[in-house]
């Protein structure tokens, strides 16, 4: 299932591997020594919660921010087993309180009594039985600490356990909030808002005691933002609603409401937030996100890496810091990786696999605030290595880092020169940067010299290739028949695999005109695309119009377990492109023993050889190119023998001379080389100013984009017709749909599904 729901990628979701599951990574979360002050405060009412109760505490204590108080509030619990589960957590950890009511007065009075005790300016409520993201609580705090005009904040939530789905609704859609409650109470709230509307209505014993607290807070002229993460999990219970039997039905509390706020319900006039702080707001938030340096300093007892890269998107170069994310992790070093640029992220969740220090920037902040944040971030996490790849921003900010840690080691990695941007792309930038660099590392021998032509350093330069991982992208007999059996390709027919991004760079219209010329030929044949982005519709427009239709096969982007798939299943490998470093694609198709056909351009000679592969140099006319990428292509579909020599080779080359065990053995020598190269600037380091000057960088560098948490916020647009039709119809089935499903009525859910894809396709979809 794919689908991409507000600003966040996700192509599937593991409802079993929650935050607290074995199989999640692990980072070294805790305080290197305790602290006086919280920086928050999380509440939790218990009243007779069971054993999952251990679950929220392992969600809580493996928290990024380690400065927090939890205040556990026991409302009259009087069930034994209950009660035995909470008396291990009273003296469990200093930063623990438990506060006792003498007797059971509800979920409001409970969550009152644990806010008035807190020592913090800011409220993390959490329910006994919910769980959160590692770290939920670090990116809410500074979301809260760099927009004073919020009075709360939470990400996206996932319901698991009786239910499972995707919850990307939020306090960004205001006054939908008036016709049902979108979101439950697990977020951060500053407690002087809870002080100002007098926290929650301890009447409501029985349930929407915070729908009821939300609009309080915007008939105040209160109210938050949401961050487009999933950041909290929400249990669900077959027998939940049972509590909400104060309410005869949704009519009664809808009027109370009514009632209580008119002028909200009248006007519809919902109060909103501002992300462009005021010039009197920003010296306020300079002054307290500077107090916050050294605070949250965590332990240390592996070496440290911190990656500064743009997104975590689809590509070569993300897939090579997806797999030294990777083996540096079982090389035993804790990763920490930050992102620069804003983007869907759709590999957020293959980078979630490796380590949970993921802070994807532009999510939680914006841009002006970076420099703050990254400060903080690095006293906390005391990286060994600041390592920075094809990130601009990176580079902007560089001087200013450098300036605050001289100590620290500094390394770049550039892929590939790009002429027609900044006379050179990141190499350009990495040779203008190369004072604050320890050592730079090129993925081919070519881009070095390069570099070195361009001004460069060449005693500052090493060669680093980024290779493949030779036992998972592996020839397979057995996939290729499977493969060919799925999808209807006879074993004798030649199948020709272009796997890229279809953009310019990678020249897919080249592609489909060597595929007319092959047709034309009268050649048999098969070329697989596979790939997304701006050319697709000019390239289908191309197949449609020459009628390719029976010549290829258009998959789309897939992941990369279908793509090794895909690739054992085919022959050849045509990559065209206009301009590369070195392909990652090309290293993958060789590994799985493919016949390559690609573009002498960038450093590819390094890689591919003419014993594995047949690498054209351009000539700059596309129609010749296109005729001479055809006249090698039809010699290889008619020569098994030699397309078959050409693939072993190939696959022989990759296994002895780039694997990925090579890599990281050389990138970790080159580590301790950067450590010797380390330049120690002549000045002392000097925080204050070199973050002066970073903020002023960052204050220019946002005019040019916004970050999703604004985009989501602030340009949110009211229901279409649709939409409002459909949650009226869930608000009021909602009983009865549940019931149904509980008994097994499957005509019920696929209604549901049916309602779901006509009437709100992008808003909500229940997995």
């Amino acid at each position: 299932m794919s689908r991409t729901s507000s600003l966040v990628h996700v192509k599937t979701f593991d409802f079993s591997n929650t935050p607290v599951s074995l199989h999640r990574p692990k980072f070294t979360y805790s305080l290197e020594r305790s602290a006086n002050e919280p920086l928050i405060s999380i509440v939790t009412p218990f009243y007779n919660t069971g054993h999952e109760f251990h679950e929220t505490a392992q969600s809580v204590f493996q928290q990024s921010l380690q400065q927090f108080e939890w205040i556990i509030v026991n409302d009259g619990s009087d069930n034994p087993e209950s009660i035995s589960i909470l008396e291990s957590y009273r003296k469990i950890d200093p930063r623990v309180r438990v506060i006792d009511h003498l007797s059971n007065r509800g979920l409001p009075a409970a969550r009152n009594t644990g806010f008035r005790e807190a020592r913090s300016d800011f409220i993390l409520f959490l329910d006994s039985d919910d769980l959160l993201e590692p770290t939920a609580a670090e990116k809410w705090f500074w979301f809260l600490i760099t927009n004073p005009s919020c009075a709360f904040v939470k990400g996206y939530t996932v319901g698991f356990g009786e239910y499972n789905y995707l919850w990307a609704r939020g306090f960004h859609q205001r006054r939908l909030f008036l016709g049902e409650n979108l979101v439950d109470i697990t977020s951060l709230v500053r407690k002087s808002v809870l002080n100002s509307v007098g926290g929650f209505d301890e009447s409501l014993k029985q349930g929407f005691e915070d729908w009821e607290f939300w609009l309080k807070c915007a008939n105040a002229g209160f109210w938050g933002a949401t961050i487009p993460e999933y950041h909290d999990w929400y249990r669900r219970r077959s027998m939940q609603q049972v509590r909400w039997q104060a309410f005869d039905s949704r009519k009664e509390i809808v009027h109370l409401l009514r009632k209580r706020y008119p002028n909200l319900f009248r006007k519809r006039n919902f109060p909103s937030i501002n992300l462009n702080a005021s010039e009197q707001e920003k010296n306020q938030i300079d002054q307290e996100t500077a107090l916050l340096a050294g605070k949250n300093r965590l332990c240390k007892n592996k070496p440290r890496i911190l990656m500064i890269v743009p997104w975590l998107n689809l590509g070569g170069a993300d897939k090579f810091n997806l797999d030294l994310a990777k083996l540096l992790t079982r090389s035993g070093w804790e990763v920490s990786i930050l992102t620069t640029l804003t983007s869907e992220d759709p590999w957020w969740q293959e980078f979630s696999k490796i380590t949970p220090d993921i802070f994807m920037l532009h999510r939680f902040l914006t841009i002006e605030h970076y420099p703050s944040f990254i400060r903080c971030f690095i006293e906390s996490r005391q990286p060994d290595v600041i390592f920075l790849s094809n990130s601009e921003f990176g580079y902007l900010l560089l001087p200013s880092l450098k300036r605050c840690w001289p100590n620290l080691v500094f390394i770049d990695y550039c892929h590939m020169e790009e002429e027609d941007w900044i006379d050179g792309g990141y190499p350009m930038l990495s040779i203008k940067h190369q004072n604050y660099i320890d050592l730079t590392l090129t993925a081919s021998e070519h881009l070095k010299k390069w570099m070195i032509e361009h001004g460069a350093d060449g005693r500052k330069i090493e060669v680093c290739y980024i290779n493949v991982d030779t036992k998972e992208w592996e020839p397979s007999e057995e996939v290729r028949k499977q493969v060919r059996n799925e999808l209807s390709i006879p074993d004798d027919l030649p199948v020709l695999l272009y796997a890229a991004r279809l953009c310019k760079q990678k020249q897919p219209l080249l592609l489909a005109n060597v595929i007319r010329v092959l047709a034309k030929r009268g050649l048999k044949f098969l070329a697989i695309v596979v790939g997304d982005g701006p050319d697709k519709g000019e390239l289908v427009s191309f197949i449609n119009h020459n009628k390719l239709q029976n010549f290829v096969k258009i998959m789309g982007a897939l992941p990369n377990d279908q793509v090794r798939r895909l690739m054992q299943a085919s022959d050849i490998f045509f990559l065209p492109s206009e301009w590369e470093g070195i392909a990652l694609s090309i290293y993958e198709a060789m590994a799985c023993g493919l016949a390559v056909v690609g573009a002498d351009v960038g450093g590819q000679r390094e890689l591919v050889t003419e014993s594995c592969g047949i690498l054209l140099k351009p000539s700059g006319n596309f129609q010749n190119d296109a005729i001479a990428y055809a006249q090698i292509l039809e010699r290889l579909i008619t020569n098994e023998k030699e397309r078959k020599c050409i693939a072993d080779h190939a696959r022989y080359r990759v296994e002895s001379l780039f694997n990925q065990e090579e890599m990281i053995s050389r990138f970790l020598y080159l580590i301790e080389k950067a450590f010797q190269n380390r330049k120690t600037l002549e000045t002392i380091a000097d925080c204050e100013s070199a973050m002066i000057i970073a903020k002023r960088k960052a204050q220019m560098y946002s005019s040019k984009t916004q970050t999703s948490v604004e985009l989501l916020n602030m340009q949110w647009k009211p229901p279409t017709i649709n939409s409002r039709l459909y949650f009226w119809l869930r608000a009021r089935l909602s009983t009865l749909y549940n019931y149904g499903k509980r008994r097994g009525w499957r005509w019920m859910v696929r209604i549901k599904e049916v309602l779901v894809r006509f009437l709100i396709p992008d808003e909500y979809e229940e997995l």
